[in-house]
């Protein structure tokens, strides 16, 4: 714990300078167990990340009552999501299985459900096995009926960046990443094309419009935002993160996106696809294993995307492409909502944070005991 807290004064003390005026951040896309929690917080907060949600929160018995005990010792600032027993998906009545495990997890204290891209990619249809369970496949209505009913936000990954469904080779510009991660590609005839998946995914948003869904990583389709536009608007019900895609966003016409953001800047929610364990994982991962002060730069890098007007600067994760990214200075009000506010309302249904004070970071609670 040392070391932990010299690297986050250490770090932490360049960061204060820019967090002047900058809302309690909330980073709604986050990878970690209970263990981590009280240390993933302590990190944290000297970037003015002040709460976070833990997607990989387990299930009804599995794992789910532990993410809740240890995220209770934390005063709210943790909020823990709920996972679906995929391996049971042979079994007749498994939609009705899974909501009411899921009435459960509502009734234990978990505020939402992650669904991961395993649906439509992974989870094989048990009466087609060449095939994957469609997104779409109405079995599964019982579980986003149920999501609806106990208002749980649920956090949607469906597909992956368009360069995985391209071969594996030099000219692929994912071709770093996918030569670490072959499991990663989706190239071939045995896979549903990302468009398939992506129009299951938007079916199931307008058959449940009671329901409301966060489509992960700009809704998977950051490399296309008026296809994204075209989808927000066409369901309300639909809200995005930015998780591990600044890297696509950035590299759109920055007054584009600029303006995409704004418009839709009640409906954008902060985070990054941190992975925190036994090591880290900075919205993806290379050869190279990450340390804490990537970690810190890694925040700092997504702040300077959003905050600043600064053309051709690096993105945040390098292993997904060597390019770089123009910068989108996005008004403070805008920040504010997509930093904060937005996640507090929907998340934790409490109103708008106050302003970070720089000094206020180094006392974060947490963080005291470590100097």
């Amino acid at each position: 714990m040392r070391r932990v807290a010299l690297l986050t004064l250490a770090f932490g003390l360049g960061l204060c300078a820019s967090a002047q005026g900058r809302p309690p951040i909330v980073d709604v896309h986050v990878h970690t167990s209970p263990r981590y929690y009280g240390e993933v917080l302590d990190v944290l907060a000297a970037t003015g990340v002040t709460r976070f949600v833990n997607l990989s929160g387990g299930s009804v018995g599995d794992g789910l009552e532990e993410s809740l005990a240890a995220a209770a010792q934390h005063d709210g600032r943790v909020l823990v999501c709920a996972n679906v027993q995929w391996r049971h998906f042979a079994r007749p009545d498994f939609g009705a299985e899974q909501a009411a495990l899921l009435e459960q997890a509502a009734a234990l204290g978990a505020r939402c459900l992650k669904i991961p891209k395993a649906l439509g990619l992974g989870v094989p249809d048990p009466d087609r096995p060449d095939r994957y369970l469609a997104v779409d496949d109405a079995r599964l209505d019982p579980i986003w009926a149920a999501a609806g009913r106990l208002k749980l936000p649920v956090f949607i990954h469906t597909s992956d960046p368009k360069a995985f469904w391209e071969p594996v080779t030099p000219a692929n510009e994912r071709y770093a990443e996918l030569s670490v991660h072959p499991n990663w590609s989706f190239h071939g005839p045995q896979f549903p094309s990302r468009e398939a998946l992506l129009a299951a995914r938007d079916r199931v948003i307008e058959r449940h419009p009671g329901t409301t869904f966060i489509g992960v990583h700009l809704a998977n389709n950051p490399e296309d935002l008026e296809a994204v536009d075209r989808t927000l608007k066409a369901h309300p019900n639909l809200f995005v993160d930015v998780a591990a895609r600044v890297p696509e966003i950035g590299r759109h016409d920055a007054e584009r996106t600029r303006a995409f953001f704004v418009e839709h800047q009640d409906r954008i929610l902060f985070g990054t696809d941190l992975g925190y364990g036994r090591q880290l994982m900075l919205g993806s991962v290379g050869t190279n294993t990450p340390r804490l002060p990537d970690l810190f730069l890694f925040y700092a890098d997504h702040f300077r995307f959003f905050e600043t007007a600064e053309r051709q600067i690096p993105h945040p994760t390098p292993i997904q492409g060597e390019w770089r990214v123009d910068a989108i200075d996005l008004p403070p009000a805008v920040l504010r909502k997509i930093y904060a506010t937005n996640a507090l309302k929907l998340l934790w249904g409490e109103d708008a944070p106050g302003e970070v004070d720089a000094e206020a970071l180094l006392t974060a609670p947490g963080l005291s005991e470590l100097f």
